[in-house]
């Protein structure tokens, strides 16, 4: 028998707003995988745990023998708990998905999926607590195409990591400093300061040309990210971190330039941080 409790009672026993856990992946065209572990509410005051059993005694799903630990699954074509949060899935759409939680106790933890461009989600009854872990993306078909998760919780800030990589940019060759859209990957809107997270193959002409990246928005030449060709016409591979500006489109954006028109470069991103405050809906 478990004592009800109000969503106000603190669980102080684990860190600030932390998540272990919880990473999403496109399990099917219609279906969302969360990873099996446990996070904080919103409000920093439940525990809610996915897979294993936590501190309200309820574990969902049931833990199986030799302790493995099943995750859950979000169908689209269902409306409320494991579901999205109303409606049916639209085309080229971001999704905010979401772990629920009952502070009384008497509902198992559960998914939910919503509309990432919403104010707030539409909670199922006799749930009462919320956190955000991630976005997933619709194609024009409607099918799920990537899923991001917030696997850790960094000082002040929220990573995110892209499954699989988003790409932003193929085949580059500007020699003045060029915006690129990242909105495909973050949909964190105007937000400024963004880092970004990128995989670059870079082929240079000639040993020693360039790329640089900078935010959008600034017009700073000097000190920004910079990948210098090793051989001429060898492409080369190498993660690089940018902070993003925000375009005149009100999207999160990135400038990059190269040395020469003959230099090619090719971005994906493969994760992004972020403010903890930018986490939850408005």
């Amino acid at each position: 028998m478990f004592n009800a409790q109000v969503q106000n009672d603190a669980i102080i026993s684990l860190p600030y707003l932390y998540i272990s856990g919880l990473n999403l992946s496109v399990a099917s065209t219609k279906v969302i995988a969360v990873s099996a572990g446990q996070c904080r509410d919103s409000n920093d005051r439940v525990d809610m745990p996915v897979g294993f059993q936590g501190l309200q005694g309820l574990t969902n799903p049931a833990m199986l023998p030799v302790g493995y630990r099943q995750g859950l699954f979000i169908n689209s074509a269902v409306n409320g708990v494991n579901g999205l949060d109303e409606g049916a899935l639209a085309a080229s759409s971001q999704y905010a998905v979401y772990i629920i939680g009952d502070s009384r106790g008497y509902q198992p933890v559960a998914a939910l999926m919503a509309l990432s461009a919403k104010a707030y989600p539409t909670i199922p009854l006799g749930y009462d607590s919320i956190r955000l872990i991630g976005f997933v993306a619709t194609n024009a078909s409607t099918n799920f195409v990537f899923a991001t998760s917030a696997p850790q919780m960094m000082k002040d800030a929220l990573e995110y990591g892209l499954s699989p990589a988003i790409s932003g940019l193929s085949g580059g060759n500007a020699t003045t400093f060029t915006g690129v859209d990242l909105n495909s990957a973050i949909p964190l809107g105007t937000l400024p300061n963004v880092i970004a997270t990128l995989l670059v193959t870079f082929t240079p002409a000639s040993a020693g040309s360039y790329v640089q990246f900078r935010p959008t928005g600034s017009s700073v030449t000097a000190g920004v990210a910079t990948i210098s060709g090793l051989v001429a016409n060898v492409a080369q591979t190498q993660y690089v971190q940018v902070v993003c500006g925000v375009n005149g489109s009100s999207h999160t954006s990135l400038d990059y330039i190269v040395s020469s028109a003959s230099d090619a470069v090719s971005f994906s991103v493969v994760g992004y941080a972020a403010a903890p405050k930018t986490a939850y809906p408005a």
